[in-house]
């Protein structure tokens, strides 16, 4: 669970405003994302929004906010991790998975990035 501001202030004994200065440089840095109410939406490759892709790892399972970041969970926390979700074409069932660090391609599966890497902070919600 993604703390809200209201838990980061208290856990940290800092103002709301010093919060929501340190959010927002955070946002600004890239290393996360905050929704319209200033909450964090995405910190990267970690997602606080209910998404088609749920990492399982034997000790928690996290959100992912695409297929990319779902293969980066277990990686970055060097932990075994399956999601199963569907293409977002097709509907086809998809299977990813991380073993002893070394991802399990999905068989025909394909990551698809629809606008260069360059231009992901254009709109990185829909990247």
């Amino acid at each position: 669970m993604v703390p809200d501001r209201a838990e980061l202030g208290e856990g940290l004994r800092a103002g709301a405003g010093d919060v929501d200065r340190a959010l927002a440089f955070l946002a600004d840095a890239h290393i996360l994302v905050l929704d319209e109410a200033g909450e964090i939406r995405m910190a990267h490759p970690f997602s606080a929004a209910e998404t088609p892709f749920r990492v399982r790892t034997p000790g928690t399972d996290y959100r992912a906010n695409c297929a990319w970041d779902a293969l980066a969970v277990p990686l970055l926390l060097d932990v075994d991790g399956r999601t199963r979700t569907a293409c977002p074409r097709s509907g086809a069932p998809i299977d990813l998975s991380v073993a002893d660090g070394c991802v399990d391609p999905a068989d025909g599966a394909v990551v698809r990035f629809p606008v260069p890497a360059r231009r992901f902070w254009d709109d990185i919600g829909f990247t």
